[in-house]
């Protein structure tokens, strides 16, 4: 199943992980869209284990409106530079929380946000200003632990590209195979 996906990500660019109308993930697995939560399918082992064994091949953000998206190899360096930029509109409006807990993500290596920063991290990450990844703790527990788009790109030897506006209309031609309507499904305005 991860190989579909995989092609399918390819040769799209993108690709949502759920969605009730557009193409996504679940909605290949399965066989049709999803109505609800994913997780209380019946096929969730499935869809996860996919998902879990493109950790490598694909990047995961939360991108197309604002819902995990995956992300092929080739857009890389345009997500990269997207992500990296700190234009105003992902700038515009941050709380003093998010702001603080960018300057602390981009301190460090990674940093693992405590369920109090939930609302900052998730406005970071709408607005595509850190890269996340889930953690497994210890004690068994699931938390995202956040990135600088610089330390995302080194370690997976993504050279950003130059420009940032023909990184943006990059991603937006491939969000254009997944909808017409582009504007609604990217954070930037379009």
């Amino acid at each position: 199943m991860a190989a579909q996906v995989l092609d399918a990500v390819e040769h799209a660019g993108l690709l949502l992980v759920h969605d009730a109308v557009l193409p996504c993930v679940t909605a290949l697995v399965t066989g049709r869209p999803v109505a609800g939560s994913w997780w209380s399918h019946p096929l969730a082992n499935p869809i996860y284990n996919a998902l879990g064994e493109l950790e490598d091949d694909v990047a995961t953000v939360r991108l197309l409106r604002a819902k995990q998206t995956l992300v092929a190899r080739r857009l890389w360096p345009a997500l990269a530079a997207v992500g990296a930029a700190r234009e105003p509109w992902q700038l515009r409006r941050l709380s003093a929380a998010a702001a603080d807990l960018l300057a602390e993500v981009d301190a460090v290596d990674a940093y693992v946000v405590p369920a109090a920063d939930r609302s900052a991290a998730d406005a970071l990450e709408r607005r595509l200003l850190v890269t996340s990844t889930d953690v497994h703790t210890p004690s068994g527990h699931h938390v995202k632990a956040y990135r600088s788009w610089e330390r995302w790109a080194t370690e997976r030897a993504v050279r950003p590209a130059d420009d940032v506006v023909t990184a943006r209309d990059a991603l937006e031609q491939a969000a254009r195979a997944t909808s017409t309507d582009v504007g609604p499904l990217v954070p930037w305005p379009v």
